[in-house]
């Protein structure tokens, strides 16, 4: 009977470890399987394999985690995540998947705290410092550039951390600071067009066209090509009195944007400077139509157009128009003067229009001072040329 008793223990026992090898064969495959499903990028079914195992390892909830985010369930990829974290917040590499995830998903406040927490952990990590200041940017939080400042001192040839802060300095115009930092990440990749665009802005703020040509020219041979470096890179060029160079990037800034008119004034201003006056005129007439600011000089640019080509009349009815927007627009008054001046013969006739300018501006300062100066001697000239004529009549 004991026999008999031994002998049942004995087959139960077997009977419990084979089925135990069964289920752990069996765990084990659907594992593999859940793994390869996951390799091959099939989340959902990958995750369902997953979830069929039991029980759940730290493994299994981190890769239903990963899985979540690689399909883009960020919710469900968070909440696996925190359950991980939750059971051994000693897992550096899960936290910072978590962290960036949590600013993907705009919990910034959360991922605050965690990037702080890696920070304090590790400290001379500047990737991780760096990020903490991303994170307190786009909480508006001013501290942010001492996490910048910090990764960019830990790493020089941090790029992300250094553009930060050579544009935290461009904002505050410290010129010469953004000179130094943007030159130091340019060492260790000279060609990071955030940087160069930085330098590029830098010289433009500072009004040094020349300088600021190459570092324009440098994006473009880049591909790093957009309305602002066309428009940025014209102006440069116009200030620099190379005008071809400018009406070309002048052009290319209106293929990205055509609604801007202070764009067409300045193409405008390139083809005058080149005695283009057809092409200027066509662009002044449309910032005209654009603007709906004051649009006296432009219209008096018109006027100044139709006397390079001696087209008078013209040119004194445009600055008549630019005298109706603005009355008091004392060089739309004196151009009017120096276009009668041209246009007629007889001398009073001229001699009414500079003393109609020295009537309304002839005791204004600012800019009609500059053009006082000059009627006063032409009206001078123009009373003597008078006075020579009646005499000479009288003689007669």
């Amino acid at each position: 009977m004991i026999i008999r008793k031994n002998n049942l223990l004995t087959i139960t026992f077997l009977i419990i470890n084979s089925l135990g090898l069964i289920r752990g064969e069996a765990q084990t495959s659907d594992l593999n399987i859940a793994d390869s499903l996951f390799v091959l990028e099939n989340y959902s079914e990958a995750i369902k394999m997953y979830e069929k195992i039991t029980p759940e390892s730290q493994y299994i909830l981190l890769q239903i985690a990963k899985a979540h985010k690689a399909k883009g369930t960020y919710l469900d990829a968070l909440r696996f995540y925190d359950i991980v974290i939750r059971n051994d917040s000693s897992l550096t590499s899960v936290k910072l998947e978590y962290a960036k995830l949590l600013v993907t998903t705009n919990k910034l406040k959360k991922a605050d705290s965690v990037y702080n927490d890696l920070v304090s952990k590790y400290e001379n990590n500047p990737n991780f410092q760096y990020r903490l200041g991303s994170v307190k940017k786009k909480l508006k939080d001013s501290t942010a550039i001492t996490y910048f400042e910090k990764a960019f001192a830990i790493d020089s040839t941090h790029q992300k951390s250094c553009f930060e802060v050579a544009m935290y300095y461009l904002k505050k115009r410290r010129y010469n600071k953004v000179f130094e930092i943007a030159n130091k990440g340019l060492l260790s990749y000279p060609e990071n067009p955030e940087l160069i665009n930085i330098l590029a802005q830098n010289y433009l703020l500072k009004e040094y066209y020349e300088k600021a040509i190459p570092y324009f020219e440098k994006l473009i041979s880049l591909n790093f090509s957009n309305e602002f470096i066309h428009a940025s890179l014209a102006l440069c060029y116009h200030k620099n009195y190379d005008y071809e160079k400018a009406i070309i990037q002048y052009q290319e800034s209106l293929k990205y944007n055509q609604k801007i008119p202070l764009r067409y004034t300045r193409l405008a201003d390139a083809y005058t400077s080149i005695k283009k006056y057809e092409e200027a005129l066509e662009n002044y007439k449309i910032a005209l139509e654009l603007k709906d600011l004051p649009i006296e000089e432009d219209i008096l640019n018109i006027a100044l157009l139709y006397r390079h080509q001696e087209e008078w009349e013209k040119a004194m009815k445009q600055a008549r128009l630019a005298l109706k927007e603005n009355p008091n627009y004392a060089r739309a008054q004196y151009q009017l003067a120096t276009f009668a001046d041209a246009y007629y013969k007889d001398p009073q006739t001229k001699l009414d229009y500079y003393n109609l300018f020295m009537k309304k501006f002839g005791d204004k300062a600012g800019k009609a001072k500059y053009f006082h100066f000059i009627v006063e001697r032409r009206i001078s000239q123009l009373e003597k040329e008078i006075e020579a004529t009646k005499k000479t009549v009288e003689k007669k």
